[in-house]
């Protein structure tokens, strides 16, 4: 018994850390435009959880590592300021997420104001290799249906091809076999297993300028992050289904 909790344990260790992430970056200003150094961070969970916090440097900037991929509410707070949440952050694998705030001065109520962050800017900061469709944008998509990767990816770029018998995927005219997916962290190059939508956190596509994380790649490379079984649950007991 000992022995399989043991193996059980590290079992959950490795995937922990097999898990790849996402980062939240941004600035802190007064009205005045004046930058906020010392103001608090937190980035608070779908289940209420704060389980990542920091305060803001000298020039008013923060940048927190290591978030698992998912929606997220950012709050701000400052000795006499009003607090100000930003909610429905996305944070998904490899990419920054940009989340600046302006927190006003406080008044006698101590007033809390909540934004939701739905904008989408013109500009990719992150650079346009790296596209990413969060679960809520694949139910739009009429190739997600059916759980198949291949054509998930490829009904998201239109620079990426399908072999005849739809088993294969050609980034921008590169060989068979020369394309890397990582499910929930974890590397597969010909076998990829499909996975329903619905399962289906967020799928990032490389299709060049990757990290060397990923290793040398001479096509593209696709990481699918699922959704976890705490969050399924969550959802569920409080109707709040993603669509």
């Amino acid at each position: 018994m000992k022995t399989l909790i043991t193996l059980f344990l590290c079992c959950s260790v490795g995937a922990a850390w097999s898990q790849i992430s996402g980062s939240i970056m941004g600035t802190v200003k007064e009205t005045n435009l004046n930058t906020i150094p010392g103001a608090i961070v937190s980035v608070e969970n779908s289940l209420g959880q704060i389980p990542y916090g920091i305060q803001t440097d000298i020039d008013g900037r923060f940048r927190i590592n290591g978030i698992e991929p998912g929606t997220y509410s950012v709050h701000f707070k400052f000795t006499g300021k009003n607090e100000l949440i930003k909610t429905n952050v996305q944070v998904t694998p490899d990419k920054i997420t940009f989340v600046d705030a302006v927190l006003s001065d406080e008044d006698k109520m101590g007033k809390v104001l909540v934004i939701e962050e739905q904008k989408i800017p013109l500009i990719d900061k992150n650079g346009g290799t790296l596209i990413t469709m969060t679960a809520k944008e694949m139910t739009h998509l009429p190739s997600a249906h059916g759980g198949n990767i291949k054509n998930i990816v490829a009904g998201m770029i239109s620079d990426v091809k399908t072999g005849n018998r739809g088993d294969e995927l050609y980034f921008r005219g590169s060989r068979a076999g020369s394309v890397v997916y990582y499910i929930d962290g974890v590397k597969a190059r010909e076998s990829v297993p499909n996975v329903p939508s619905s399962g289906i956190a967020s799928i990032s596509v490389y299709t060049g300028g990757m990290p060397a994380t990923y290793g040398d790649c001479t096509g593209g490379v696709v990481v699918i992050n699922t959704k976890s079984y705490l969050q399924e649950y969550y959802n569920k007991i409080n109707n709040k289904f993603e669509k």
